[in-house]
């Protein structure tokens, strides 16, 4: 049976050089958390990767990339699946993760509930890193998800907590990797143009964070400190974000 884990690294602590970062290539491991101490307390950061095909902006929200549904699989290997015609963008899929959600003979047998991290795509095959493979190969008909951990897109309205993953503290360039905010103070985070009252739970809109409304704590993101006036003209506030471990990790309670 592989083990538990693939490739171990560390927490680090981040600098200023590396909260501008706005990298072609990944300078740093992928999804990579960092820590930093200054003037607003503790903050918590992660790495990733902007996916979008555009820009994203300092101070906006993002969530993670949507997940990619396989059903009926063409035939697979403990390191590979074929779905004939599926018609994947090459290396799209490199970082996420395949999970196998279903095993079409109905009895739950292997490989259904293993999960491994792809390694390459081409149009109609996904492989999966050999240090942790499939503990038997997946048959014709077995169904999977392609799961984002660390490509990102615009947060929207009523996006789950568990989906966001933090303020950009960066322009980061389509493509590109930086870094976000993912718990702490956050100065200057861009919010929707209406009133949000101090103290009250912050969730994701359009690339911003917003007053919840009626929202349950499963779409909780953080907190307003000092609430933001309907009449701010730059539409930007403090905000404490929580999306390191979100209130509601779940679907509406």
């Amino acid at each position: 049976m592989p083990e538990l884990y693939l490739h171990v690294g560390y927490i680090l602590p981040m600098g200023y050089a590396e909260l501008l970062a706005d990298d072609k290539d990944p300078k740093y491991s992928k999804g990579q958390i960092g820590f930093m101490r200054d003037d607003f307390g503790l903050r918590l950061f992660r790495y990733m990767h902007n996916s979008t095909a555009s820009a994203v902006a300092k101070g906006e929200l993002q969530a993670r990339a949507a997940n990619t549904t396989i059903t009926n699989i063409t035939s697979g290997t403990t390191t590979s699946i074929t779905l004939t015609a599926a018609g994947w963008t090459v290396d799209a899929f490199i970082g996420r993760l395949l999970v196998c959600t279903d095993d079409a003979g109905a009895a739950g047998a292997a490989p259904e509930g293993e999960v491994g991290v792809i390694v390459a795509n081409s149009a109609t095959v996904i492989t999966i890193d050999s240090g942790k493979p499939f503990t038997a190969a997946p048959a014709v008909n077995d169904d999977f998800i392609v799961y984002a951990l660390f490509d990102l897109k615009d947060a929207a309205d009523g996006d789950l907590a568990r989906d966001c993953v933090g303020i950009a503290m960066q322009a980061v360039t389509t493509l590109y990797w930086g870094v976000w905010q993912v718990y702490g103070f956050c100065p200057d985070a861009i919010y929707t143009a209406a009133a949000v009252t101090a103290g009250d739970p912050i969730v994701a809109d359009a690339a911003k964070v917003g007053a919840f409304g009626a929202d349950g704590q499963e779409l909780w993101v953080g907190w307003s400190p000092a609430g933001m006036s309907a009449d701010n003209a730059t539409v930007k506030a403090l905000a404490f974000i929580n999306l390191f471990s979100p209130a509601g990790p779940g679907t509406a309670p």
